[in-house]
């Protein structure tokens, strides 16, 4: 019992010697960077909105906010490269409303699969059932 009440003591009195060391550590601000840091606040829609529940002001207003500007990896070549495959596969939108492709539209047009379009085939349907290995082996 007595080592309990010891160990007890000894773990109250380190806690507060480490509230008061962490307490130090921070240094205080003055009034001016407390300001700035509010209208950074502010501005930034960082300030809690709804106590209960913790939500910013941002959370709650979004549309008030700027967003973050979001940067694309892509390179304008590769944006080329994609606008000219797309053309050329007819999956670029012709309609924005219901979101039909030109492949959609004009089927006709377009080649049914791009492998056969290259004419690479790969063990796959040649005619009426029978697939290119079975036709070498006849």
């Amino acid at each position: 019992m007595k080592n309990t009440r010891t160990s007890v003591i000894a773990l109250a009195l380190f806690a507060i010697s480490a509230g008061s060391t962490f307490a130090a550590d921070m240094a205080p601000k003055t009034r001016d960077q407390v300001r700035a840091e509010l209208v950074q606040a502010q501005r930034d829609g960082t300030l809690i909105a709804d106590g209960q529940t913790g939500a910013t002001f941002r959370d709650v207003f979004p549309g008030s906010y700027m967003q973050p500007a979001v940067t694309s990896t892509t390179t304008r070549e590769q944006v080329r490269a994609d606008l000219i495959q797309a053309r050329r596969d007819g999956t670029l939108i012709a309609d924005g409303q219901t979101g039909a492709t030109f492949r959609d539209l004009s089927p006709q047009r377009y080649p049914t699969n791009n492998m056969q379009a290259m004419g690479v085939n790969n063990g796959t349907t040649v005619g009426m059932g029978q697939s290119s290995s079975a036709m070498k082996s006849n």
